[in-house]
């Protein structure tokens, strides 16, 4: 998945090498300090969980491309610990606001004539773009999607200096069979992809259609006449409400999971074109009983091979065949001939067995969690094309567990993921 990036002047990389060496330093310390405090009051464990959330107020004062790094790094839960991935997920709620000035630069800078008013407290702020409500000169209301100013050339320098970073990591004795250089490509391409908002644009249209035969499941449209390459006009939607799931009845949350997973399904299984960052902060209940997807700029087409791979995988599960699982994990991974192959099946086979298959109340957290540390153990670690799509699933997985406690997962690999029938396989 990776792609040829424009070279990045050296001054920048120099200028940002130096800005990321004070910060780190000065982290290290205070994260250290911490620690040694945490460990000496509640022992190993708190004192880890201290050094991870200095991790993250690292990422977070180092810039948007860290913290973009972070949230996407944080589903693959095969190359880090469970604790480390949670507290790196934390950074998709940590992204401050433009300042007015900024606001007013990249709306100079974004040029877009129709649009005739902004309002000035955001909708929503990402480490890359903050939401607005606005107004069209024809009367429309938008939601407008605004470029953070000089945010591309700085993440540039950032992902350029990472890369370097990583291979030097890579010669590192505990770091040797992991997949660094496969994992930084990836991250770093769906990183610069999400800086294209013309792409952007197009994965809007592309998931509208992919999603139009589900029922309920509303993305809204993109008015890409109007925008610009740093600032994009949406359709406004007013309802949009993270407590609205509250003012439902449970029967309805649990039918609009179902949405939510046929949804999944379309994309992941049919389709092979898939939203990878829902998150909580993009899929929304409605009062009028609609599910909401929001913000395509971290999509991905599936090869082929993968689409099956994956299809299969959850198959597998819903039949409870572990030692197929097992094998398509093993299919699917950089190295797919480990010195343990039959250990790695034979513990595969026991996961699945205790925790996915027909009639078992199965929680993705949890078995992806165990499936995870099962990896690490074997020293398995799945190419990314194979691994960031299923991880998206343990992500919506939480999305969807917050709407309705009695969904069940596994039921999106099949045809009808409301009633698992037709399961793939």
């Amino acid at each position: 998945m990776s792609q040829p990036t424009p070279a990045v002047p050296v001054w920048r990389m120099l200028g940002r090498l130096t800005v990321i060496s004070v910060v780190l330093a000065g982290s290290t310390v205070a994260t250290a300090a911490a620690m040694a405090g945490s460990l000496i009051v509640g022992g190993p464990r708190r004192a880890r969980r201290t050094g991870y959330r200095g991790l993250v107020r690292t990422l977070q004062v180092l810039g948007p491309t860290f913290v973009k790094f972070g949230q996407t790094s944080s589903t693959r839960r095969d190359t880090m610990s469970a604790e480390m991935a949670t507290e790196l997920s934390r950074l998709h709620d940590a992204v401050r606001a433009m300042s007015r000035r900024q606001r007013d630069r990249a709306l100079r800078d974004a040029g877009v004539p129709m649009l005739s008013t902004m309002d000035e407290r955001p909708l929503a702020n990402g480490s890359i773009a903050g939401v607005y409500r606005g107004q069209l000169t024809d009367g429309r209301v938008v939601a407008v999607k605004l470029m953070r100013p000089g945010i591309e050339a700085r993440m540039r320098a950032d992902l350029a200096l990472v890369r370097a970073l990583m291979r030097g990591f890579e010669r590192m004795p505990r770091m040797r069979g992991m997949p660094m250089a496969d994992l930084v490509g990836y991250v770093s391409t769906a990183i610069l992809g999400q800086l294209d908002f013309a792409r952007e644009a197009r994965n809007i249209t592309r998931l509208r259609q992919c999603l139009s035969p589900v029922p309920q499941i509303r993305v809204p449209a993109v008015y890409a006449d109007v925008s610009s390459p740093t600032c994009l006009l949406f359709e406004y939607l007013p309802q949009l409400d993270t407590a609205t799931p509250g003012a439902l009845p449970a029967d309805v949350r649990a039918a609009l999971a179902d949405r939510v997973l046929q949804a999944a399904n379309r994309m992941m299984f049919v389709d092979g074109f898939v939203h990878c960052d829902l998150h909580p902060g993009n899929v929304y209940l409605t009062r009028d009983q609609r599910v909401v997807i929001l913000d395509a700029g971290y999509c991905v087409q599936l090869p082929e091979r993968v689409r099956e791979l994956i299809g299969e995988f959850f198959a597998c599960l819903l039949r409870g065949d572990g030692r197929r699982c097992g094998e398509i994990v093993l299919e699917s991974a950089v190295d797919p001939n480990p010195a343990d192959r039959e250990a790695f099946i034979a513990a595969m086979a026991d996961l699945v067995d205790r925790h996915a298959g027909p009639d078992r109340e199965f929680d993705m957290k949890e078995f992806g969690d165990a499936v995870f540390t099962l990896q690490q153990k074997h020293g398995i670690y799945a190419a990314s094309d194979f691994a960031f799509p299923m991880m998206s699933l343990n992500v919506l997985d939480g999305t969807v567990r917050g709407f309705s406690a009695t969904v069940d997962f596994q039921q999106v690999g099949s045809s009808d993921p409301k009633t698992g029938a037709g399961a793939r396989g």
